[in-house]
């Protein structure tokens, strides 16, 4: 056999990763690599997977005086410290697990997997998500009565369970996705019975399979066309107008299109800031723009009126109609918006969200609103879809300055971004050099004459109300 063909058939994968034979006596278990940032520098990073789960990590070598090392060879000090302290941990790890745990019981499992997310400090919600799934697995018939006992038959068979429920309001069949979400979070909690309990036997490879639910390939992202998006508005005007309790729909729809933001991000987006530096999204109308916390990024970022200034004018006349101490959220009022589902106060309490200050009311549900505007504009959307709209026309326009700006006004990952939305979709040269949002997604009329009605003026900016503390 060549070199070459033992190259291409997987032989030197490992040396080529940097696993050579003096790399592992040096530092075992770490990887020295250098890695280029946008500013055009070289540093070193560490990387290594995190003993028990495998995840892979990165971290960036810096000096005594806090800067980044260019050098592979002063970075070795800092590798073999790191092996040092994985080895350590993998002891550690390795002393907590039992070599065949035949006595865990499912709800053993369960109050395991569910201490070990909570552990890692991941969100409520994803924790929650994995709680709605528990009951399917501990209600299927064929269940046997140990972890340690399940046989990849028997994961076969749970597939075909979860494929013939129905739901129980309109007898059809649950939706490919729903089975796929709830396949996902099984296989997680199995894989962390095997590898941190052991009182499951099934090796990775045996539960991959026996959970394959076929998923279909990743669909091109959905992008909606610019009349769509004006009937989607013109309805939620009609609509807004029969409701003389909550007039709320068409500013909450035209807030998605023009942003770009997640259905979290604006559900609990408020009038002001509370405290500095808190992990918040409010409107910022001193400094022109939105501020979003990302409840996926867990970061701050900011959304400009600079190129969108009908939004701000939206959203100074809705602040002209609100007493923003007391119903301090754009779009939830005394709480958060429930796009979905309606907040109790219990959940609120847990989320850290301030109590009603007029009879304890919960926060605003646009649920029923929303799918009624979805019916009679005759456009099947989602709120996830006017995201990827914007982001599918933004990437290919000459609206941003660059495509990196694009990418962190939506919060999106540079990669993703040019992979799944730009090039999809070749604009009319008009409209790709437009100059405001609500030009390139052609909506400024429907949004104008909703501020001649609202408003009285399409030029006038409302101030703000300013409240204590705002």
């Amino acid at each position: 056999m060549t070199a070459e063909s033992k190259s291409k058939s997987g032989t030197h994968d490992k040396k080529r990763r940097g696993y050579s034979r003096r790399s592992r006596s040096e530092h075992p278990g770490v990887t020295i690599a250098s890695e280029k940032r946008r500013d055009g520098s070289v540093v070193v990073v560490l990387r290594w997977s995190h003993p028990g789960t495998n995840r892979r990590c990165k971290e960036t070598v810096k000096d005594a005086s806090g800067l980044p090392v260019t050098s592979r060879e002063r970075a070795k000090a800092a590798a073999l410290a790191k092996s040092k302290e994985l080895l350590g941990e993998r002891k550690r790890v390795d002393e907590g697990k039992a070599p065949t745990d035949t006595d865990t019981t499912w709800e053993d499992l369960k109050a395991r997997h569910t201490q070990h997310l909570e552990g890692k400090g991941r969100a409520r919600k994803t924790i929650a998500d994995y709680g709605q799934s528990w009951p399917h697995l501990l209600s299927w018939p064929r269940i046997p009565a140990r972890p340690f006992k399940l046989k990849k038959a028997d994961l076969e068979d749970f597939v075909l369970h979860l494929r013939r429920q129905r739901n129980k309001y309109t007898g059809a069949k649950w939706a490919g996705a729903t089975v796929e979400a709830i396949v996902r979070h099984i296989k997680a909690i199995l894989n962390y019975g095997r590898r941190s309990l052991a009182c499951v036997r099934l090796d990775s490879e045996s539960i991959n399979d026996a959970l394959d639910t076929g998923r279909r390939e990743r669909l091109e992202p959905v992008a909606y066309t610019t009349q769509q998006l004006v009937d989607i508005l013109e309805k939620a005007v009609e609509l807004d107008e029969t409701n003389e309790r909550e007039k709320q729909v068409f500013p909450l729809l035209a807030t998605f299109m023009l942003t770009g933001c997640r259905r979290g991000e604006l559900e609990r987006l408020r009038w002001f800031q509370t405290e500095p530096g808190k992990p918040e999204s409010y409107v910022d109308f001193d400094g022109e723009r939105l501020v979003i916390w990302s409840t996926k990024t867990h970061r701050h970022r900011h959304v400009p009126f600079r190129n969108r200034p009908v939004l701000r004018k939206l959203l100074a006349c809705m602040s002209d109609e609100t007493n923003v101490k007391k119903e301090p959220f754009v779009f939830g009022g005394t709480k958060s918006l429930a796009i979905s589902d309606r907040r109790d106060d219990e959940e609120d309490a847990e989320n850290g969200e301030e109590e009603a200050a007029e009879d304890d009311k919960p926060g605003r549900s646009l649920k029923q609103q929303i799918l009624a505007v979805r019916e009679k504009s005759g456009v099947p959307f989602k709120v996830k879809g006017l995201r990827s709209t914007l982001a599918t026309y933004l990437a290919n326009s000459n609206l941003g300055t660059n495509l990196y700006q694009v990418a962190y006004e939506l919060g999106h990952d540079y990669a993703v971004l040019t992979k799944h939305y730009a090039q999809h979709r070749e604009l009319p040269k008009e409209q790709a050099d437009a100059e405001t949002i609500e030009d390139l997604l052609c909506i400024a009329p429907v949004l104008n004459n909703w501020l001649k009605a609202n408003q009285g003026d399409v030029g006038r900016v409302i101030p703000m109300k300013r409240a204590a503390g705002g």
